[in-house]
């Protein structure tokens, strides 16, 4: 229904038992009317210039605003790119998420040149001349940014490459006991991480769409929501990272801020590739508001998440904060979080920028972590945070694109 001010206000008739006679209503028929319409057409203009002069002014500085926004959110995504090629290597699963979100960037803006850049970064891993120990071989081929791009038909060479690894990992990679994708060197056991997430399915649902192979699709969804399964917290809908590693078919106690940032990629992609009518699309929306309003019920008062994120002493952490922030921007984006969330996104990102230098170095980013000494809320707390650690610059990568796109929309 249409709100009041786009709609023509009618007057009904007067219920006193007498007619409305038109001529009798109508400013025309009045002694008066000629001087009343001379004197609205001097003043009227005036007014009317009067009224609008200022609101030109404000919208001519909103967009203003926004158009500086849009353009120092994209500028910091990039200089976060360029700081990490210049601190660390790419041939490892943090230059694979960034590339990802550099593909990302580039398709979101329609940006030739930006394209252009990522394919070049992106074809070496492609003709397999980036060799590197990595746990999933999908890594090799450039993982999910090849993928992505191979997708949207921008690097259609990738396919060969791009299959194979596919039916790799769902022919002969390694499994915990109950078939969710795990570490080489734990197949067969019980221990399961939700690093996985992130690795292995956004992935098999670009292949999956690219390639027409609707059975990736299906294990990229399986793959996740089984791992949701069985590492959340049934008490606050927060993540555990992992099961199993500490001690056997042990849980890790933690909520750790990037742990809960990884499902939330892994789910955020696959919602914004299945088609409108898949049958797994209404259970993934589902699945991605859950968590993300989980997340938003323990964001610190600052606007970030804190390394264990039910505990506001601990400090703040930039990864899954940014990767958080990511998933709820693209769920603000494409629709499937509510616009009321926004007050939260534009505040954490706000906050996010303090950790963030102009020539994109990022403060406050946990170091490498996979269940730390027992597992327990304390061993997470006690890993430290670093400078320019390569976690951080993907998840900057990826927030600030979607608040540029979002700026733009506006």
């Amino acid at each position: 229904m249409a709100d009041a001010d786009e709609t023509e206000m009618k007057r009904p008739p007067h219920e006193t038992g007498t007619t409305c006679d038109p001529a009798r209503w109508s400013p025309a028929a009045s002694p008066h009317a000629a001087s009343r319409r001379q004197f609205l057409s001097r003043t009227g203009l005036v007014l009317g210039a009067a009224l609008l002069r200022p609101m030109a002014v404000a919208a001519e500085a909103a967009g203003a605003v926004e158009a500086v926004a849009l353009r120092s959110s994209r500028e910091l995504a990039l200089a976060a790119f360029a700081k990490h090629k210049s601190t660390h290597s790419l041939n490892h699963y943090t230059g694979i998420l960034s590339l990802q979100a550099l593909a990302r960037l580039a398709v979101g803006f329609r940006d030739e040149a930006l394209l252009e850049q990522a394919r070049q970064e992106l074809r070496p891993f492609v003709r397999g001349e980036r060799q590197f120990p990595c746990n999933f071989p999908n890594y090799l081929c450039g993982g999910n940014g090849t993928a992505f791009l191979l997708w949207q038909g921008h690097l259609p060479e990738a396919a060969e490459a791009v299959r194979r690894h596919a039916d790799e990992i769902l022919r002969t990679a390694p499994r915990s006991r109950d078939g969710i994708l795990t570490r080489p060197d734990k197949a067969g056991t019980d221990a399961i991480f939700i690093d996985v997430a992130f690795a292995i399915c956004p992935f098999l649902t670009y292949a999956g769409l690219a390639l027409r192979q609707p059975d990736y699709l299906e294990e990229a969804f399986q793959q996740v929501s089984r791992m949701m399964v069985v590492l959340r917290d049934d008490a606050n809908g927060l993540l555990h990272q992992a099961r199993g590693f500490s001690q056997p078919n042990r849980i890790t106690e933690d909520h750790w801020s990037r742990g809960n940032g990884w499902g939330l990629l892994a789910l955020t992609e696959l919602i914004d590739a299945l088609p409108a009518g898949h049958p797994r699309r209404a259970e993934t929306e589902q699945l991605g508001r859950e968590l993300v309003g989980a997340c938003l019920r323990v964001q610190g008062p600052e606007g970030l998440w804190h390394q264990e994120m039910t505990q506001l002493e601990s400090y703040i952490e930039t990864s899954g904060s940014g990767l958080i922030l990511y998933a709820l921007g693209m769920g603000l984006l494409h629709g499937w979080m509510p616009a009321r969330h926004r007050v939260a996104f534009d505040r954490g990102m706000a906050a996010y920028r303090g950790f963030i230098e102009p020539d994109g170095s990022v403060r406050n980013t946990c170091i490498g972590c996979l269940s730390p000494g027992d597992g327990t809320m304390a061993d997470y707390v006690a890993r430290p945070a670093k400078t320019n650690d390569p976690h951080a610059f993907g998840p900057v990568m990826l927030a600030f694109g979607t608040a540029a796109q979002l700026a733009r929309r506006s």
